[in-house]
């Protein structure tokens, strides 16, 4: 059977990598130090192949149907789309008999995913993906939500599915070690007059929820107060379908810094995998160290 050896989420905003200079070095080292671990982290542990869950950007869908979930099935995908995007333009290898597994097991619970065996990967999935192996040769399967169109799923729906996603990859029996990694918010706008603001109150109060296990606020939250920290915040729903698949494990924030040149609330988050007795000390509290200095 699968593990899920490594899970995190990040934001994805393509300034990260269209402008990484742009930002003050002091959070551009903050941001990247903690992609870095991850990736080590990700080597460490011998993960082979990823689930990423990101927000559909117009990509592959438009309005004359765009799904609320669409899982990506194909032995390969394209990517980045973005021209302007300083990623190289390869065919990402997929993992089709993982991806289709998952398809298969949502269906039988409860869910109805849409499935392409072709998907064009955009800055949504790309930049995160491009951090955790820079070879860009890790299997992927992308999952594509709905973060951006109304009628959105609610959020409560989006953990139910982590929960669902979680099991499917434990239930796997190809693979040993899997990664699940959520890529979007944290607040931002986008198309309107206020692009550039970013709450960071809203942002440090999230990860603080993911930390404690304190998710039914968060859960009942409607579309308009999600919204309250922009039309982008939105994308907090691919946080909660990871924090549904780790739970009851908790998150710890790696990293958070408001990079107004990039014009988003930009975070990144783990949850330890490892059973808590196979932690050392000396791990804990690096963990404590860094969770600290990243919501002072």
């Amino acid at each position: 059977m699968a593990e899920i050896v490594l899970a995190y989420c990040a934001s994805h905003a393509p300034m990260m990598s269209s402008a990484r200079m742009a930002a003050p070095e002091d959070q551009r080292n903050n941001f990247f130090g903690a992609l870095d671990h991850i990736r080590d982290e990700a080597v460490e542990r011998g993960v082979q192949a990823c689930v990423v869950l990101s927000n559909e950007h117009y990509t592959n869908f438009f309005l004359e149907n765009f799904p609320q979930l669409c899982i990506g099935l194909g032995e390969k995908n394209w990517g980045p789309t973005e021209e302007w995007l300083p990623i190289d333009k390869v065919w990402i290898p997929g993992h089709a008999g993982l991806a289709n597994h998952i398809a298969t097991y949502t269906l039988n619970h409860g869910f109805d995913p849409a499935f392409s065996h072709q998907l064009e990967l955009d800055h949504g999935i790309m930049t995160v993906y491009y951090e955790l192996d820079q070879s860009m040769k890790l299997p992927l399967v992308p999952i594509v939500q709905n973060c951006a169109v109304p009628p959105l799923v609610p959020v409560r729906r989006a953990y139910e599915f982590g929960k669902a996603l979680g099991e499917a990859i434990r239930g796997y029996t190809g693979l040993q070690r899997v990664a699940l990694v959520g890529a979007g918010g944290l607040s931002h706008w986008i198309g309107n007059p206020r692009v550039g603001d970013i709450d960071e109150d809203f942002d440090r109060w999230f990860l603080q929820r993911l930390e404690r296990g304190e998710l039914d606020q968060v859960l009942d939250m409607p579309d308009s107060e999600i919204e309250l920290a922009g039309n982008g915040n939105h994308e907090m729903r691919t946080w909660l379908a990871v924090a549904g698949a780790m739970a009851p494990a908790r998150a710890t924030t790696l990293a958070y810094e408001p990079v107004y040149p990039w014009i988003t609330g930009m975070g990144v988050a783990q949850w330890e995998t490892e059973p808590v007795g196979a932690q050392t000390s000396a791990t804990v509290e690096q963990q404590e160290t860094r969770r600290e200095e990243s919501l002072t």
